[in-house]
């Protein structure tokens, strides 16, 4: 299939691992320019060092997304590289040491608030666009009432995160702005939570796999597809949809 992404201009938070990453790759196979940050700067040097061969310059700016005024200048120079912007992919998470009230709004800012203020700075150009999407990275968290007790604040927050998602897709329709969100479930990669885990407490590991009907965990590769498609032309009439990436995992009826 022809995704028709050749020259569209995306942004994407967190591309230098995970799922962040295996995006930035699927939208360098489409031909697009692209823009992305992340809040280790020797580790998206690093990575960049491998998109150097793209048919278009990637930009790369090291970004803290908690810190509105690094925020805003990532943006800009994103802005100002790209020239535009078609495709956002708001992507970042990270985890958090912080307890009672405090862990509460280090979620709200990591998992709602800097995807709300990323928004804000992108529709001007997305409203200018003629291809214009936006993909939400979420959690299968958001619908699950059995999580751990450490990911109570985490699902709670991705669960608003979905919820803003659709009721700003039902706002945007009218400038041909599509909004979708994808909703992995527990993905293994490289220096990633559950790559620790499968090594540090594989009984904790091997039960949250098997809850999947393939009896594995994803790959930031599979949901980076089902981002890459719903970013793209040929999902023109798709919005204001919750994709799961998650094997399964979640036992409901998906209407």
């Amino acid at each position: 299939m022809n995704l028709n992404m050749k020259g569209l201009k995306g942004m994407v938070t967190g591309g230098s691992r995970g799922i962040g990453k295996a995006v930035i790759e699927n939208f360098i196979a489409e031909n697009m320019q692209l823009a992305t940050g992340a809040r280790d700067e020797e580790t998206l040097n690093s990575v960049a060092k491998n998109w150097v061969n793209s048919s278009y310059p990637v930009f790369v700016k090291p970004l803290d997304v908690t810190d509105e005024t690094s925020y805003q200048e990532w943006f800009d120079a994103s802005i100002s590289a790209l020239g535009g912007l078609d495709v956002l992919v708001s992507n970042v998470s990270t985890l958090t040491a912080a307890s009672g009230e405090d862990r509460w709004a280090s979620r709200v800012d990591v998992d709602l608030m800097q995807h709300i203020r990323l928004t804000e700075m992108a529709l001007p150009y997305l409203k200018k666009s003629k291809n214009p999407s936006i993909v939400y990275v979420a959690s299968i968290a958001s619908v699950m009432a059995n999580n751990s007790s450490t990911e109570l604040e985490y699902g709670a927050i991705k669960a608003a995160l979905t919820a803003y998602a659709m009721k700003m897709a039902h706002m945007l329709g009218q400038y041909g702005i599509r909004v979708n969100v994808v909703s992995p479930g527990p993905i293994v990669h490289k220096d990633g939570h559950w790559e620790m885990m499968k090594k540090d407490q594989p009984d904790i590991y091997n039960y949250v796999a098997s809850l999947s009907l393939f009896n594995r965990l994803g790959t930031p590769l599979e949901v980076a597809n089902a981002i890459t498609f719903l970013s793209s032309p040929a999902a023109s009439n798709i919005t204001a949809t919750n994709q799961r990436v998650d094997g399964g995992t979640v036992k409901t009826v998906n209407f």
